[in-house]
């Protein structure tokens, strides 16, 4: 429950990181006021900024904004939204990145030692909704992804963390596509849709680990040393099928309705 309430709190979890010197975006305090984020938007020259819930999560009480006049419409939309879907509707401020990579580190822990189970690439996305996911990246240089690993284990073996979470960071490009820094964004305190491509690679069931962990045992218990976590082997990949249309602009929309045939590509 503690670590539910810590990291399902973006402040507090952003909060923390800047604690263990885990790098983060420049970004406001949780709860932030419209008065309070338009300083900020200033203060970022023409980067741009992203509003987020504090409880948020899939994409929903968030917006990009480039201009001024349209922090307030996006401001009362993203407080609107966010008491709907969390029923809180305190939102904070990012900087925005323009061109960055989504990684996500996959972390066990039961109170005592904590282990990573490697990294997925979530970086293809439409709002802010992930449509690929790669175990583990094929294009993260080797000392970037030590590093990542690294502040995730940091950060959850600052907390005694026990069960399962994902640990979530942007790494920035450059427009070559050359990787930059590496900033720490939020923590998921729970199992995530794309576990199961973390299983295929490492051979560990999840759901059979996070059940293990809830009752009380040891990673050691369960079959995992934490001075010898498994590694991943090959690759694997999850890519969801969304139901969209198009609208008359060209642009595509969430869709609904009855699948009534699916002939995936050959």
């Amino acid at each position: 429950v503690e670590h539910l309430a810590l990291f399902g709190d973006k402040g507090r979890a952003l909060q923390l990181a800047a604690e263990c010197d885990v790098p983060v975006m420049p970004a406001t305090h949780g709860g932030a006021s419209l008065e309070e984020i338009e300083r900020f938007f200033d203060a970022q020259g023409d980067a741009g900024i992203v509003i987020k819930a504090v409880g948020g999560g899939g994409g929903r009480g968030m917006r990009v904004v480039r201009r001024r006049e349209d922090l307030a419409e996006a401001y009362a939309r993203c407080r609107s939204e966010a008491s709907s879907a969390f029923g809180v509707d305190a939102l904070y401020a990012e900087r925005l990145v323009s061109r960055a990579r989504h990684i996500e580190v996959q972390i066990a822990g039961d109170g005592q030692h904590v282990i990573a189970l490697g990294e997925r690439d979530c970086t293809l996305q439409r709002r802010f909704q992930k449509l690929v996911e790669i175990a583990p990246s094929p294009v993260l240089k080797p000392e970037l992804r030590a590093e990542i690993i690294k502040a995730a284990l940091r950060l959850a073996r600052r907390v005694n963390y026990q069960s399962l979470g994902t640990f979530e960071f942007l790494v920035e490009e450059s427009e070559s596509g050359e990787q930059k820094r590496f900033v720490f964004i939020e923590a998921n305190p729970r199992l995530q849709v794309e576990h199961t491509i973390t299983e295929q690679v490492t051979g560990v069931d999840l759901v059979a680990l996070q059940i293990g962990l809830a009752s009380g045992r040891t990673l050691a218990e369960l079959g995992l040393d934490p001075a010898s976590p498994p590694q991943p082997r090959g690759y694997a990949i999850q890519v969801r099928v969304n139901a969209e249309m198009t609208d008359a602009q060209g642009l595509a929309r969430p869709a609904f309705g009855r699948l009534e045939l699916f002939e995936p590509p050959a």
